[in-house]
């Protein structure tokens, strides 16, 4: 990940840091989620499943949450990180949540498992995970979204920082992010995208607003950094390499109501869209199955 100017979050929804945070603690991190269980033994059996069929609250909560169990005080007390917060959130933010994120490597998901997540718009592994490992969010790729999926009814005013623990290379599951998509406000998931090219992609928002939009793929070395706007699309495909891919994922919002200089306020003056959603997918049944198999960034990255 190379390093970038300044405004490049309000130009484009997205910044990126190389080497951002001390490698060998970021490996230390990583070390500790990979010895904290055997990666084989986390799948519920089919049988299991069946009995159980629970699609909603598989995800880390405070109490399951391995990242507040581990060592995470170099990322949290890193003096820059606090003044790159303040630059982009002003002087009143705070951390709305954070877990660790796993893509998951295809050899060890097994075959039943991808057979009812194939093609589907958000391969979230969680219903699939024995509950006292359900303390890291598993996936085998997502499709392009937006983080405001998880939020109906909140104002677009968070970011998500994303650290990598380990180089993260093209067959372990990086980041794909769609440049300026965030200028066309928050938009229903599944989303309305075209491939033009390898490259470049049509976006249109709920109202029909349509941008150009161009691929960032982010790969880079344990202890590099990103952050995105809430409406910043993005997604990954699914993990090709042998080992995890395990990631830092937080959440981190404006805590006033007060316009300010700071870069969100200033990027949220340049939406041509919604900056709030009372619903924010339409993927999902009553019990949080997903109804549609579609999913674009699979077939056309």
């Amino acid at each position: 990940m190379k390093s970038n100017k300044s405004d490049k979050f309000l130009n484009e929804g997205v910044k990126t840091f190389s080497n951002y945070f001390d490698k060998k603690k970021s490996k230390k991190l990583l070390n500790d989620a990979l010895h904290s269980r055997k990666f084989k033994n986390i799948f519920l059996n089919k049988k299991d499943f069946r009995k159980e069929k629970k699609f909603i609250g598989v995800n880390p909560r405070p109490g399951r949450n391995l990242a507040e169990k581990l060592d995470t005080n170099f990322i949290f007390s890193e003096p820059k990180f606090h003044r790159e917060m303040k630059k982009v959130l002003g002087d009143k933010w705070r951390i709305l949540g954070y877990k660790l994120v796993m893509g998951v490597p295809d050899k060890i998901i097994p075959a039943w498992i991808k057979s009812e997540i194939d093609n589907n718009p958000v391969a979230n592994l969680g219903p699939y995970i024995k509950e006292k490992y359900r303390d890291i969010t598993y996936f085998r790729g997502i499709d392009f979204h937006q983080d405001i999926i998880d939020f109906p009814d909140k104002k677009s005013d968070f970011i998500t920082v994303y650290i990598y623990l380990d180089k993260v290379k093209s067959n372990s599951s990086p980041l794909y992010v769609l440049r300026k998509s965030f200028i066309l406000g928050a938009s229903i998931f599944p989303h309305n995208i075209k491939k033009i090219d390898q490259n470049y992609f049509y976006y249109s928002n709920d109202y029909k607003k349509k941008i150009k939009t161009k691929i960032l793929k982010l790969v880079g070395n344990g202890g590099s950094m990103s952050y995105w706007h809430c409406n910043t699309l993005h997604g990954t495909q699914p993990h090709i390499d042998d080992e995890p891919r395990i990631s830092m994922r937080i959440l981190v919002e404006k805590n006033s109501n007060k316009i300010s200089n700071c870069l969100i306020d200033k990027a949220n003056k340049k939406i041509r869209g919604s900056l709030i959603l009372s619903k924010t997918r339409k993927d999902l049944n009553k019990i949080g199955k997903s109804t549609i198999k579609k999913n674009l960034i699979n077939k056309n990255v």
